[in-house]
């Protein structure tokens, strides 16, 4: 289940799910989709009422991910994986650290000891 954030805008900048799929020409239910698949990436928050209601740049948001897509034809999976990128590509832009994949430490790590190993090996 998507994790339902706070968003910090005032009630009047807050679009409802009937808005970001008229403008974006995406159906709702492939909205609710999206919003679970890239809950980190697609914030929601729960108005007064319980309704859901999306960032102001939901739009813009939902407009990528119908481009990779329907466009590019990416899976979910390959979706996710280029809003990381994005993400990372963002960070570095703007000096915040890496936010390091644990499976990518991993073989980092694994590399780092086999080189070793084949350089002792080669030196013996």
């Amino acid at each position: 289940m998507a994790v339902m954030n706070t968003i910090e805008e005032t009630p009047q900048s807050r679009l409802s799910i009937g808005q970001i799929a008229a403008a974006t020409g995406v159906p709702k239910s492939t909205i609710r989709h999206w919003e679970r698949e890239f809950s980190d990436f697609l914030e929601t928050a729960r108005s007064p009422g319980n309704q859901r209601v999306f960032a102001p740049d939901a739009a813009e948001k939902v407009e990528k991910i119908k481009l990779l897509v329907e466009e590019q034809g990416m899976t979910l999976r390959g979706v996710r994986r280029e809003l990381e990128r994005l993400d990372e590509r963002e960070r570095l832009s703007t000096g915040l650290p890496r936010v390091e994949d644990p499976t990518e430490e991993k073989a980092r790590r694994l590399a780092d000891l086999i080189s070793e190993r084949l350089v002792r090996r080669l030196m013996e």
